[in-house]
């Protein structure tokens, strides 16, 4: 019996272990996010917008402060307010600093700084949390919360 759990256990570690592999075996969700995901909000982001759509899941699940929970189509939570804030004249964002912690193999929380460039060289700093997955062995980001910045 005991052959038998350890056969089983073998043959399930060895089938389910390529699904919860890191999506990209060359990168950490970290440094994914890191050279992939930020560099493209560094330039032109109202170019980039649909390559950065590519960094998310279908959906965006936001955490709000009050402890709410909201599901948006990524498209949606995207344009929306980028829109917004391009008419407050913000032109880009720079990722300046990240911590990625690794939840488990398929999971990992970012928390990130951004500096945001608006016209006449104003610049603003915020602060958010990202929870990136493997999602059919890509990363992508699936929750988001604004937080504050210390």
């Amino acid at each position: 019996m005991r052959n038998i759990y350890h056969s089983l256990l073998l043959t399930g570690v060895v089938l389910v272990s390529p699904l919860i592999a890191s999506a990209d075996s060359d990168q950490t969700a970290g440094d994914w996010f890191k050279n992939s995901y930020g560099p493209l909000w560094a330039d032109t982001p109202y170019q980039d917008i649909e390559a950065i759509l590519t960094h998310y899941h279908s959906e965006i699940v936001t955490h709000g402060s009050d402890g709410s929970l909201s599901t948006t189509p990524s498209r949606e939570w995207l344009t929306a307010p980028m829109d917004s804030w391009r008419e407050e004249g913000w032109v880009r964002a720079e990722l300046t600093d990240m911590t990625a912690t690794s939840i488990n193999a398929a999971t990992t929380g970012v928390m990130t700084v951004w500096t945001d460039y608006y016209a006449g060289d104003v610049t603003e700093t915020s602060c958010g949390w990202y929870l990136v997955d493997a999602i059919n062995n890509e990363w992508k980001i699936t929750h988001y919360a604004d937080t504050p910045c210390s």
